[in-house]
């Protein structure tokens, strides 16, 4: 195993272990808040599945290098679209519902109605949110500090998600206790700025964190190919695929053509070739597809485009 490949598998580590943390804290704020009739945990759940899907983003940014063929993602996939629309819809009707009974208590309250959804804090239930508050907090500086000894973009993104939140914890916890010493109107009152900070958060995840999905290229085609085509035997460089990051690690797939003389050195062509990316660019990895050139075919025809009726390629694996 490279270095490369074991600062993935911590961070990957390292996610898997905020998930199941955060999901812990939002089952406890979820069921605790209905219990208790808050609407202040039952916001600041909200935020926790934000934080959860935040983390989902990070774990699927981190895995998707590790696929086979690494064509699965190339920009964001179904799955991906599906969730970050159930999640909207949800935050969109819980939302709106903890809103019209956040008002409803605001005006019962100014009326003098009695209300049948007020919160009911005790002791117990600071002290063990404010245990959860303190495990969340305390490993997304953890995390932070791993970001940067990894040098990981999805952890740290991950990390600053989760503590730009942490200071809403600490005045959840204030509130939690001015409702305990009898101040019921706070509950509603704070629910309501909070919601608009769910959105906040929300839009934020969706603007940092769901463009990691996306793979851009990262060589030109024209480059990759001005470079092959220097390889001895190769005369067309054709369907050119490239992602990652330059000077980091690169995978780039490519179809060859070579001349019918060299198809005996296929293999070394195709060893050459990577080495000539590997000099200029860095670490990569490729996936080379060679077959012979034909003579009716000029290269400056056909510069990143294989022909329908082109003969099966055979497959070659560098790694």
């Amino acid at each position: 195993m490279n270095e490369g490949d074991r600062y993935r598998r911590i961070t990957y580590r390292l996610l898997v272990t905020t998930l199941w943390s955060t999901l812990l804290v939002l089952a406890v704020e979820a069921s605790i808040g209905w219990a208790s009739h808050s609407l202040t945990l039952l916001t600041e759940a909200l935020h926790t599945l934000i934080d959860a899907f935040s983390t989902v983003l990070s774990l699927i940014a981190v895995a998707s290098p590790q696929r086979t063929l690494g064509r699965e993602i190339w920009g964001h996939g179904r799955a991906e679209v599906a969730a970050t629309l159930m999640l909207a819809a949800f935050l969109g009707f819980t939302g709106v519902s903890i809103l019209l009974v956040a008002l409803r208590q605001l005006v019962g309250g100014l009326s003098g109605q009695p209300n049948a959804f007020t919160a009911e804090i005790e002791p117990q239930l600071i002290q063990f949110t404010a245990a959860m508050v303190i495990v969340i907090v305390a490993l997304g500086i953890y995390v932070s500090y791993q970001s940067r000894a990894l040098s990981s973009l999805s952890l740290r993104l991950n990390a600053k998600h989760f503590l730009s939140d942490a200071w809403l914890s600490l005045i959840t916890l204030a509130v939690l206790m001015a409702i305990w010493r009898g101040q019921q109107w706070i509950d509603p009152l704070f629910a309501i700025p909070l919601l608009g900070l769910a959105v906040r958060s929300f839009w934020r995840v969706l603007n940092y964190q769901l463009p990691m999905l996306l793979l851009p290229t990262a060589i030109a085609p024209e480059a990759i190919a001005h470079q092959v085509q220097q390889v001895e035997g190769v005369t067309r460089c054709t369907r050119i695929r490239s992602r990652g990051m330059v000077g980091r690690q690169v995978w780039v797939e490519l179809h060859l053509a070579i001349h019918p003389e060299y198809l005996a050195s296929a293999e070394l062509i195709g060893e050459r070739t990577e080495a000539a990316l590997r000099q200029q660019y860095g670490p990569i990895r490729t996936q080379i597809w060679i077959e012979a050139a034909r003579p009716e075919l000029d290269s400056s025809h056909y510069p990143y485009d294989l022909p329908e009726n082109s003969q099966k390629p055979n497959w070659l694996d560098g790694n």
